[in-house]
């Protein structure tokens, strides 16, 4: 397409054709919002995946890696049009649409709209909680235990270690959500297990997923994670070092346990694939074992790729290949991917050296705009915070789709649809 042609010429269309297009669910569509990350967090498009222009030519197709997905971009100017499809045809992309009029348009028809980081993430983390068996403890009653019963539990921070060694909550042990089952089945314990992030969503997936994989000590989410815990007037830990990586996996008896959980919910899975063209390919990095060394997917902790999914995945029915040299890391991200709405299969065996993915090696560092200092003491911005995830899922609901993901007592995740889809059937122009 050649970038000088008039505006008459440029693919414009308008929001009744864009949400017609998000509405039918048998096509692969990618919702791309191309303003700086600092005004998309304040108010978006539902559905619409963060991709500034600095970073449109690094990562588009790490976020799209099928060049037929239908592309709906959102937010670009007369004067970033050009650079846009400029960059789209020399990746080689045949099917991109500018909304015309922008906000301006999406505004005036009442289209739905939210704000936030990693929202739809955030979303699901609630849906979990809302559909699952989630048993919370609350902050005093934990500090209770801490005075009284330290020798008595588990507690497990979800988080990447990372996160983990900047602060954590007295007593807190460190193993992300993804490597738990590992962790568990290979350091037997009968205590009660208590779980914490640094707000809510890793540990409540972290909590459904020791449901799912069939632990069965008792076990508690602290409700809030450290947000409500200084809420309450308590005391964060910091300079804790994970002592993870000295724990040992059985990856015999793990990769048992990783076909256990592929037949109580029948995910999809194969060997070895031959072509790894236009899907999505992760290596699921593990903090437990050192990994050995492969360059050929993209290396992500399993925790991370549910929790931000945004900053991976942008297209609603992209087939999505995870392999992990702990087996039950990798079918975790599956089940929790295909929960999401997202075609995630399990590649069983370490992929051959010709399966080579090409991916973007530069890191973007995603600024913490929402409540910015949420997680830096000020309570004020904890509470909203916490608030604002409380609301997600009536916000959803008020937008008339009852039911975005399947219920976590369903265990069948191959019927499944992308929450982008269902919210947009549910809008009538």
């Amino acid at each position: 397409m050649d970038t000088g042609l008039r505006l008459s010429k440029l693919p414009f269309i308008d929001c009744s054709q864009a949400i017609e297009i998000l509405q039918n669910i048998k096509k692969n569509v990618a919702f791309i919002d191309v303003r700086n990350r600092k005004t998309y967090v304040q108010q978006f498009a539902f559905g619409s995946v963060h991709c500034s222009l600095d970073r449109l030519k690094f990562i588009i197709t790490d976020l799209v890696p099928d060049q037929e997905t239908s592309l709906i971009i959102i937010g670009a100017t007369l004067s970033t049009i050009p650079k846009i499809i400029s960059i789209l045809n020399k990746k080689k992309f045949g099917n991109y649409y500018f909304i015309k009029n922008n906000y301006k348009a999406w505004a005036k028809a009442k289209l739905p709209m939210w704000a936030g980081e990693f929202t739809l993430s955030k979303a699901f983390g609630e849906w979990v909680e809302k559909t699952g068996s989630i048993r919370n403890i609350y902050p005093k009653e934990l500090y209770q235990l801490h005075q009284k019963k330290p020798d008595t539990f588990l507690q497990i921070d979800a988080r990447p270690k990372q996160e983990y060694e900047k602060f954590t909550l007295p007593f807190s042990k460190q193993c992300s959500g993804g490597e738990l089952p590992a962790y568990l089945e290979s350091n037997y314990t009968d205590k009660d297990i208590i779980i914490h992030c640094a707000g809510r969503t890793r540990s409540i997936v972290a909590y459904q997923t020791l449901l799912d994989f069939n632990v069965k000590n008792k076990k508690f989410v602290l409700n809030g994670g450290t947000q409500n815990w200084v809420l309450n007037g308590l005391e964060r830990a910091y300079k804790y070092k994970s002592d993870l990586a000295q724990n040992k996996i059985n990856l015999i008896q793990d990769m048992k346990l990783a076909k256990k959980i592929i037949t109580k919910f029948k995910l999809p899975h194969i060997k070895q694939l031959s072509s790894i063209v236009g899907v999505h390919a992760f290596s699921i990095k593990s903090e437990i074992i050192q990994n050995k060394p492969m360059k050929l997917w993209k290396n992500v902790n399993a925790t991370t790729l549910i929790q931000n999914t945004d900053k991976f995945i942008a297209s609603t029915s992209t087939k999505i290949y995870i392999y992990s040299e702990i087996p039950s890391s990798a079918v975790f991200a599956v089940l929790w991917l295909r929960r999401m709405g997202y075609q995630a299969i399990w590649h069983i065996d370490r992929p051959h050296k010709k399966l080579k993915k090409s991916f973007c090696k530069k890191e973007f560092i995603d600024q913490t705009y929402f409540f910015s200092k949420r997680h830096l003491g000020k309570k004020s911005d904890a509470k909203k915070y916490l608030n604002w995830e409380h609301s997600l899922i009536p916000t959803l609901q008020k937008w008339g789709c009852r039911s975005p993901w399947i219920s976590m007592k369903n265990k069948n995740t191959q019927e499944i649809i992308n929450p982008v889809h269902k919210v947009y059937q549910s809008i009538k122009l």
